[in-house]
């Protein structure tokens, strides 16, 4: 078996022998050009094909550590963020705590968990209620000023009516001048200051507070300044538009007054 095996080793060495002693050397020469063209069209395909392999290789090499770096960079943004949302609510606090130590009266702070989906803004949910001190009509504010007040209340949530909404209505003062007029909600985070006497001393950027009277806000909590005035028909009053100290959109925590405090 292994002598049939060495003889077909054999042979194409012996045909290849053969074809040198026979054919002259132009020949040869002429069969060698003939075979490398033959040859020449699969070896470059070959090339081509090896190199395609080689960088498709390097291509799903290269996007598989693009994908590990991509999640690397997601998990650090996303720990990024939560850092930033932890720094900036951590320095709201420390606000809302140094007001606590300088303020008069006792609250409770709570977080907001719920707005109205309309661009009007007319009320909040809190995440506190009665479990924790909380009632109807307890005043709601931002150490900024007045945001409004509670009109329903649930074991562990509270709904906030806020002094924009058309059903507000708030008896306040223009610090300045003493002036007494209605403060009502006119929708989009506004207020108007209405039944002012036709000679109210008013200029724009005049501080409005509440009064005290109406029992349900203290005296002299800071609402808004005055945007605009302007005479009502007749000349009979003077009314203007305020807006409040406090961005009613853009409320995270707010503070509502113990009620035994607001007398």
């Amino acid at each position: 078996m292994f002598k049939q095996k060495k003889i077909f080793l054999l042979i194409p060495l012996f045909i290849l022998l053969v074809v040198i002693l026979v054919f002259p050397p132009n020949r040869l020469v002429c069969l060698k050009n003939n075979w490398m063209v033959f040859f020449k069209s699969p070896m470059s395909l070959s090339y081509r094909l090896y190199y395609f392999i080689g960088q498709a290789k390097e291509i799903f090499t290269f996007y598989a550590d693009y994908q590990v770096v991509k999640l690397e960079l997601e998990k650090l943004r996303f720990q990024a963020n939560e850092f930033e949302e932890a720094r900036l609510e951590n320095n709201r606090l420390h606000e809302i705590l140094e007001f606590q130590q300088q303020a008069d009266y006792e609250f409770v702070v709570a977080q907001v968990i719920g707005k109205e989906p309309t661009n009007w803004l007319s009320s909040l949910i809190i995440n506190k209620g009665s479990n924790h001190g909380i009632e109807i009509n307890q005043t709601v504010m931002h150490f900024s000023g007045v945001i409004g007040k509670i009109i329903e209340v649930s074991p562990i949530t509270s709904k906030v009516l806020l002094i924009s909404d058309v059903n507000s209505r708030v008896v306040a003062l223009v610090q300045r001048t003493r002036m007494e007029g209605i403060l009502e909600g006119i929708g989009n985070g506004l207020c108007r200051l209405k039944y002012l006497p036709p000679d109210a001393d008013l200029n724009l950027n005049d501080v409005v507070i509440t009064s005290g009277l109406g029992g349900v806000y203290p005296k002299g909590l800071i609402i808004g300044c005055i945007e605009s005035i302007r005479m009502e028909r007749g000349g009979i009053y003077k009314s203007c538009i305020v807006k409040p100290f406090v961005v009613l959109s853009a409320l995270e925590e707010v503070l509502c007054l113990k009620l035994d405090l607001r007398l």
